[in-house]
């Protein structure tokens, strides 16, 4: 009998116990087309990523949703809105903390944020500049510096698709 209950006990723990083996990208991600994305903050620094191009509906719905954090320390994705956009972004079933660059028509950064993910301590917050945008730039906290607010100011230009 008591092995029987060792049993149900290491089914129970095993169903229990969250996987940590990523899944493939989900699939409105992965077949989103790549750009190389120029940040530019003076005339020495700049940097390029890499980013999923998010330029309807359905893709930017589903952003970073359910991509495991390994994944998302390697990759950004570019939202683009046709006019003037003033929503706001949330980490619901994100699992990784993000940094969000918003920028104008004219690919000027407006402002940037650090986005953590959902917690006790950080339950529902969600993330605007307080004012319209044309883009936004989510990418892995920390990959573009220690301090994201630095990039206020800065440039992004996009240049073309990424051949596969």
């Amino acid at each position: 009998m008591l092995r029987l209950w060792a049993f149900v006990a290491l089914c129970a723990l095993m169903v229990s116990t969250p996987t940590v083996a990523c899944s493939p990208l989900p699939l409105v991600l992965e077949a989103l087309p790549q750009v190389s994305v120029v940040i530019q903050r003076d005339e020495l620094t700049k940097q390029a990523v890499n980013a999923r191009l998010a330029k309807n509906a359905t893709a930017r719905a589903a952003g970073f949703q359910q991509v495991c954090a390994r994944q998302i320390k390697t990759m950004a994705i570019l939202f683009v809105f046709d006019d003037p956009f003033g929503g706001v972004f949330h980490m619901r079933n994100v699992l990784g903390p993000l940094d969000i660059l918003f920028a104008d028509q004219a690919g000027v950064v407006l402002d940037a944020q650090t986005m953590a993910v959902y917690s006790k301590e950080n339950p529902r917050t969600v993330y605007s500049p307080a004012r319209n945008f044309h883009f936004a730039l989510e990418i892995a906290a920390g990959r573009l510096g220690p301090r994201v607010q630095d990039l206020i100011g800065a440039h992004l230009r996009v240049k073309g698709v990424i051949p596969k």
